[in-house]
């Protein structure tokens, strides 16, 4: 009997050692998390009165696009080219094919670009395509007019970069922002317009060298007055306080539907077009003017018979069977600049050669056309496939001169 209470009295002893050890347990562990807490916000001040004590230090962000390295040297190249100034002025026109985001908006048709939509639409194909895009440009000011790669010390990037089928603004800052164009320091001219799907077209322009003085976006008005088509965008500016132009970005209505039924609708942009452009040659029949833009025409299209007091730099090159797109096996210049004759006279402060006008088409923008041979250009999805290139056209680019 005695040895059962010494075995109930021991086992009572034990249960209270363990409860004392757990209360321990239990005490230890909160002054560990005291400590913990105390030590991050000795951290956070200590990162607030560093800058303050030894000075704030400056941190390059490496976009994910580029490597460290690359980028540095990049970094470099820009700064270089700033402190010397441009010989020459290279204007670029890229139509992007569906450059969207990934969010849905309810007030257009993106709904296919989106995570969950027909094309399955994501941040990280977008980040590659806005990625891509960044290089193209960048490439573009390492090549001069005969193509040849310049020296770095001699890169040029293009003073403006005008652009069709961009969303809207965001796409166009991430761009600008989260890729190594920020380094080239490029200016945004945009707008939302009425279409359907929510595409337009804008403006980058090199904050170093260009100067806006006024933009404006021209109406559309379809004979279909229910349609809705892109805006153009018109902006006056000087080079360097050499000279103003006046430029228009356009990006006219497809020829869906085919072309008779299609064709009243681009007349109507290039009857807008037009009344714009005469308003300015009547004030000054001297003015500078650049059109550019997918016109979704060819060069030999009865629709540019009013522009006859235009230079088509795209002519030569279409005659030639040059193009920037390619359908069933054959290419079609559809992508184009115009030049008013005053832009064309080498004693003016600011001019431009009648032959300067390129297809810039690395091979990396291509792939081979199974098909119909040969190659084309390397789009984003073929089909409902991701194809993971970037657009269906290739970019064109001129040069201006200085005097």
């Amino acid at each position: 009997m005695t040895n059962i209470w010494k075995n109930i009295i021991n086992r009572q002893k034990s249960r209270k050692k363990m409860r004392g050890a757990l209360r321990l347990d239990k005490t230890s562990l909160k002054c560990v998390q005291t400590l913990l807490l105390v030590f991050s916000l000795l951290l956070v001040l200590l990162s607030l009165i560093t800058p303050v004590l030894v000075g704030t230090p400056v941190l390059i962000e490496t976009p994910e696009c580029i490597d460290s390295q690359d980028y540095i040297k990049l970094q470099e190249h820009v700064t270089f080219e700033q402190r010397k100034g441009v010989d020459r002025y290279i204007i670029m026109f890229w139509n992007l094919e569906n450059y969207f985001d990934t969010f849905n908006d309810p007030a257009t048709s993106d709904d296919e670009f989106t995570p969950f939509g027909e094309r399955y639409w994501s941040w990280k194909k977008f980040t590659s395509k806005r990625n891509n895009i960044a290089k193209v440009i960048i490439s573009a000011g390492e090549i001069n007019n005969l193509g040849k790669k310049q020296n770095h010390s001699e890169v040029n990037y293009p003073s403006l970069v005008a652009l069709a089928e961009v969303e809207n603004r965001f796409v166009l800052e991430q761009l600008v922002r989260s890729t190594p164009l920020s380094l080239i320091n490029y200016g945004i001219i945009h707008r939302d317009s009425p279409d359907e799907r929510g595409i337009d077209v804008a403006l980058l322009y090199r904050k170093e060298v260009f100067r806006p003085l006024s933009a404006d976006f021209i109406y559309v008005h379809l004979a279909d007055s229910a349609a809705k088509t892109r805006l153009i965008l018109y902006t006056k500016g000087v080079f360097e306080d050499l000279d103003t132009v006046h430029i228009f970005v356009n990006h006219w209505p497809s020829k869906f539907g085919g072309e008779a039924i299609s064709q009243p609708n681009r007349v109507a942009a290039a009857t807008a077009l037009k009344n714009r452009c005469d308003s300015i040659l009547n004030k000054n029949v001297n003015a500078n003017i650049l059109l550019t833009g997918d016109f979704n025409d060819t060069p030999n299209s009865v629709l540019f018979n009013n522009f006859k007091n235009f230079l088509n730099l795209a002519e030569v090159l279409s005659l030639r069977g040059e193009g920037t797109i390619r359908y069933r096996g054959k290419w079609e210049l559809i992508d184009q600049f115009f030049v008013s004759k005053n832009l064309t006279n080498r004693s003016e402060p600011i001019f431009c050669d009648s032959v300067s006008m390129k297809i810039y088409r690395p091979a990396f923008l291509l792939e081979r056309d199974k098909e119909y041979l040969g190659f084309k250009p390397k789009r984003s999805y073929t089909g409902p496939r991701y194809n993971g290139g970037i657009s269906d056209h290739l970019p064109i680019m001129f040069t201006i001169e200085k005097l």
